[in-house]
């Protein structure tokens, strides 16, 4: 039986703060993250609940003048697994999740080619 996944807005509510703050926890690796097709954060409660402790004290930690606008990100990255280390994207990476996100509209494309040489040449 799979566990759902917490949605980062689930995980802003559970913890009772902010998503910003929840995704420069995750740039920084004190919350293990998911990223779903490239781009959708995604959270175990089980590990939340694990590192729970440690969350609370870094938020009690920091002061509203240390907190650090979100940096703009010039490559993507991606999480992997439980350890929550980031690695690029390859080539193929992106280019699986192009075929991926974009199979329908290629394949109608191609339908629709198919079904006017038919046309014209029949």
């Amino acid at each position: 039986m799979s566990k759902k996944l917490l949605t980062l807005s689930e995980l802003a509510d559970y913890l009772n703060l902010d998503a910003d703050k929840i995704i420069g926890f995750v740039d920084s690796g004190v919350i293990p993250a998911y990223k779903i097709a490239g781009e959708l954060l995604r959270f175990q409660k089980d590990q939340i609940d694990a590192i729970r402790t440690e969350i609370d004290t870094k938020v009690r930690n920091e002061s509203p003048s240390s907190v650090e606008p979100p940096k703009i990100k010039t490559s993507r990255t991606k999480l992997k697994g439980l350890s929550g280390k980031q690695e690029e994207d390859t080539f193929f990476d992106r280019l699986s999740d192009f075929f991926y996100f974009n199979d329908f509209y290629i394949f109608s494309g191609v339908f629709i080619l198919l079904l006017l040489v038919v046309i014209f040449r029949g």
